[in-house]
């Protein structure tokens, strides 16, 4: 890590010398090392939240970091000298290296290398499993699958667990793509792309689809339409997390969970800062919720046989912005009022209210975060 990459991000605003001003302690510049890549928006939003801890805080804080792929061993520079670290612990090499350096750090990674050792804040897999799950059945999908990532091979895939485990409360089993990682990575692209469709083949159809990431559920919207299997008809596409580039590139646009890595990054910077300063934490592992998802092409359907029902469903989605009532879905669409009753709480588990109220409510959610 060259000084070249060392980037000053946040400095304080008032002096500390000065009525209201930071202690001598509190403004020395502290340099400290992200050990994070930079190829996903998941990291860059990791980064971004320790940015915005530093600038909301007043720190004084130097960032060392370089460009990396999501795939490169980091480590730290024999002879860096810093105050603190935010690492994606990715490997045992990186782990062993800051607990033998002693330097307070914080590990933002799904991995559990140094776990109980060093301190990690990331985002709950467990709960983005069932948020998959809650999100697959609210949208009608059944039944269901699931791709844990090829490139990690001996990753411990606690996502996909926690989908399979969620679904099997709930009485569906969960077939998962098991072709050998180290087999399936010696194949060229092409050959991987037949290997997923075939899977696919294997499957009844039509299937909600939870991939590891955006990487692996990209590959696998490409996989449908070399294949000719329509998406989302066919293979709903969901990825365990939300990659911009990856969503724009797949055809169609893919959906993906929202992992909230702006705020996981915030509270890595905020409990790194507790470490620097001597102070006890409340909980070496937190857990952060997923904070949504994210809906593109990949999944934008309702996935129910009943083509009146869908109609009605569709009815909801571009008129939930009006002042809408059952009335105006009954003459609008030739159903009796127990019908429509009766058909949304067979396949949605919810009547038609809730299903307007559920629009709106996500709906705002996505004004909230995508907009100004």
């Amino acid at each position: 890590m060259s000084d070249a990459a060392s980037t000053n991000v946040a400095e304080p605003t008032q002096p500390a010398d000065q009525p209201g001003g930071k202690s001598d302690h509190a403004t020395r510049r502290r340099r400290i090392a992200l050990l994070i890549d930079t190829s996903t928006t998941w990291v860059s939003g990791l980064i971004e939240g320790v940015a915005n801890y530093a600038r909301s805080e007043q720190q004084s804080w130097v960032f060392s970091f370089e460009p990396r792929g999501k795939y490169d061993k980091m480590l730290l520079p024999d002879r860096w000298q810093g105050d603190g670290v935010v690492a994606r612990v990715t490997h045992p090499g990186l782990a062993d290296q800051l607990i033998r350096a002693k330097i307070p750090a914080v590990d933002v990674s799904w991995f559990r290398h140094g776990e109980n050792v060093i301190p990690r804040r990331s985002c709950d897999e467990a709960a983005a499993g069932e948020l998959a799950v809650t999100y697959f059945m609210e949208n009608g999908f059944r039944p269901f699958a699931y791709c844990p990532s090829t490139l990690w091979p001996n990753y411990r895939d606690r996502l996909g667990q926690a989908f399979a485990q969620a679904l099997e409360k709930r009485g569906f089993p969960c077939p998962v793509f098991s072709q050998d990682a180290a087999a399936f990575g010696q194949l060229d692209y092409d050959d991987q792309l037949k290997v997923l469709a075939e899977w696919l083949d294997g499957l009844p159809r039509p299937v909600a689809l939870l991939a590891f990431d955006d990487l692996q559920g990209r590959q696998f919207t490409e996989a449908c339409e070399r294949a000719g299997i329509a998406v989302p008809d066919d293979v709903a596409v969901l990825g365990g997390d939300h990659d911009h580039l990856c969503s724009r590139i797949s055809s169609p646009p893919l959906s993906g969970i929202d992992l909230a890595p702006s705020e996981v990054g915030y509270r890595a910077a905020e409990m790194l800062d507790r470490l620097m300063n001597g102070k006890e934490l409340e909980s070496q592992n937190v857990a952060i919720p997923p904070s949504r998802i994210i809906t593109q092409q990949s999944t934008g359907k309702v996935a129910v046989d009943d083509e009146l029902l869908a109609e009605a469903i569709r009815y909801i989605g571009a008129h939930y912005a009006d002042e809408l009532r059952i009335r105006h879905i009954l003459h609008a669409i030739p159903l009796s009022r127990r019908s429509l009753e009766i058909g949304f709480r067979e396949h949605l588990g919810r009547t038609p209210r809730r299903e307007i109220r559920r629009i709106r409510v996500q709906k705002a959610l996505e004004l909230l975060c995508d907009t100004d």
